[in-house]
């Protein structure tokens, strides 16, 4: 049987009540399972980061402009505009052409994101995009190392200890961006969810 993930899970783990909870609590109930996400364990990680990754449930696009991402052929932006255009969005924050180009080549529509980027704020796409970037990078095998495990990151060209929830962390935030507050939404999930 499922774990069926509710608008009320949503707001204890954000310590907050918004608008995008019962949509995207019905889209990762329905897609999430699809990817393997479907432990209290795994939704306890999963939804950590979601929450840090969109304010405590607030919003599916970064709030920045997205100027900092402009020549960042890193993230595929090569053209003038790109970093804009293709700044984060979904519950994971999605950034850069080639992200949300290799998302299209998945749905079997190559242009569908390039074309209309602001699908990705759609709670259906947000949540598939993030499902879909867990399990390109094995997410859910981390998800249940128990938390006192060390486990090898490389991070900045060194092999680095780090905790489960450090390791996912830094895998969908490229670094240590919000650490505290994702450990504190990471516990906060426990809670709710096991």
């Amino acid at each position: 049987m499922a774990y069926i993930v509710t608008p009320d899970h949503l707001s204890a783990i954000a310590g907050i009540n918004t608008p995008l909870m019962p949509p995207l609590a019905e889209w990762i109930n329905k897609i999430c399972p699809t990817y393997e996400i479907d432990s209290p364990q795994e939704y306890a990680h999963f939804l950590a980061q979601a929450c840090h990754e969109t304010d405590h449930f607030k919003t599916l696009r970064e709030y920045a402009s997205g100027r900092a991402y402009e020549d960042r052929a890193d993230l595929g932006n090569t053209r003038p505009g790109d970093g804009v255009r293709f700044r984060g969005r979904g519950i994971f924050q999605t950034t850069g052409r080639a992200n949300y180009l290799q998302l299209g080549i998945k749905r079997g529509h190559r242009d569908m994101f390039i074309n209309t980027p602001e699908l990705l704020e759609q709670p259906e796409f947000a949540v598939w995009s993030a499902c879909e970037y867990w399990r390109t990078r094995g997410l859910n095998d981390t998800a249940n190392h128990p938390d006192s495990d060390l486990l090898k990151k490389k991070y900045k060209g060194e092999l680095i200890d780090v905790s489960p929830v450090e390791f996912i962390s830094i895998t969908i935030n490229g670094g240590y961006n919000g650490m505290d507050e994702r450990k504190k939404n990471y516990a906060a999930a426990k809670r709710v969810l096991t």
